[in-house]
């Protein structure tokens, strides 16, 4: 009878530590269930406080842009006011243009050349790489203005340009740049190694590696960041404000004055007259929806490249 006792006895306490196990990881569960639920209570309550202001200032736009927007708006040029015409506005048809035009000489200058050096920049370690690595860091942080300053200096005056959609384009590249150069870089960076292992031991070239399997697996992520620079950009006043010499006519050529819709809210806001000052809600309004447009475009184009992808 006792050697069945002391059987028993580690039966018995092996059963005990299993209890007590199992009740401490309850009482551990439930604590870390509760703590969860008050952080994603907090979370939620955070995002509420951190959208009201967003949310007010989208209603206060559309309450105050919509009524601008008309057909005199998109398709006439500005009209001065004047004490018999007080509210002869016009349009901003040449500042649509403007930004169009600004928006796509930048593009053509900064997306190519910007991809071609981040997909440098993730296949290489040489000193060169870790140079402009850095350059396009610090250049990413840097002031708007700055870019603005150096197309004038080196566009308009060096050149002898002139104030015209090239310079300000020029300005715009420089800006969108160090964006692009880091999106590239960190998307080609996100390719397996085993794409490039396979390309090579099929005997192709590193270069023909680089650009016809890692650059393909990479260009969700490219597009996405390239988009990204060019919404930066269509609302950026400080690069033109000193370059582009806010031409009143509808023009595409590169060596033309033009104007831009920052540029216009910029200089409508300063306006003694109030149909101006009023017109520049409108202004606001079609840049955030240029903005809008994009930014929506390039994520729902990246979702469905992997969805496709993957």
């Amino acid at each position: 009878m006792s050697d069945l006792t002391e059987l028993e006895e580690p039966v018995v306490m092996r059963s005990r530590m299993r209890d007590e196990i199992r009740r401490t990881s309850e009482q551990s569960r439930a604590r870390r269930m509760t703590i969860s639920r008050i952080m994603v209570a907090l979370c939620g309550v955070a995002l509420v406080i951190s959208a009201v202001p967003l949310v007010a200032l989208v209603y206060e736009l559309v309450r105050l842009g919509l009524p601008v927007l008309d057909k005199t708006f998109f398709t006439t040029l500005p009209a001065t006011p004047t004490l018999v015409a007080p509210n002869a506005t016009g349009g901003v048809s040449n500042a649509i243009i403007g930004t169009l035009a600004l928006t796509l000489y930048a593009s053509i200058m900064a997306i190519p050349l910007g991809v071609l050096v981040g997909v440098y920049l993730s296949e290489s370690d040489s000193k060169l790489a870790a140079g402009l690595r850095v350059v396009s860091q610090t250049m990413a942080g840097a002031p708007s203005i700055l870019m603005g300053l150096f197309a004038f200096s080196f566009i308009v005056h060096d050149l002898n340009v002139g104030f015209s959609a090239l310079a300000g384009s020029f300005a715009l590249a420089v800006l969108m740049m160090p964006v692009i150069i880091i999106s590239t870089e960190i998307a080609v960076r996100g390719v397996p190694n085993t794409l490039r292992e396979a390309g090579l031991a099929l005997g192709a070239k590193p270069h023909k590696v680089s650009l016809r399997i890692v650059l393909p697996s990479a260009i969700s992520g490219i597009v996405t960041g390239s988009i990204l620079a060019v919404s930066r950009a269509i609302g950026e006043t400080a690069p033109v404000l000193l370059v582009i010499g806010g031409g009143f006519i509808n023009s595409w050529k590169p060596l033309d004055p033009v104007s831009a819709l920052p540029l216009t809210m910029f200089e409508n806001a300063k306006s003694e007259w109030p149909s101006q000052r009023i017109q520049v809600w409108g202004i606001a309004l079609v840049l955030v929806a240029f903005v809008f447009v994009l930014s929506l475009s390039a994520r729902i184009w990246a979702a469905r490249k992997q969805k496709v992808n993957s």
